[in-house]
């Protein structure tokens, strides 16, 4: 148990997020690894002027 990992695994926003989510929403998170706690995954977030590392610490269909 720990860090799961997954190359270049990407997706995309369907929709904007702010600094206070606690849940993002993709339109498909089909190539990022199973996790549930207490497994989890470093993402890295990317737009058109910044990126965010998140640790990511369950995934629920298309729920990160």
């Amino acid at each position: 148990m720990g860090v799961k990992y997954s190359n270049n695994a990407s997706t995309s926003l369907p929709g904007g997020i702010n600094d206070s989510v606690t849940e993002i929403t993709v339109t498909d998170a089909s190539s990022f690894p199973a996790i549930s706690s207490p497994d989890y995954a470093y993402l890295t977030l990317v737009s058109a002027t910044a990126l965010e590392v998140v640790k990511c610490t369950d995934i629920t269909g298309n729920v990160l």
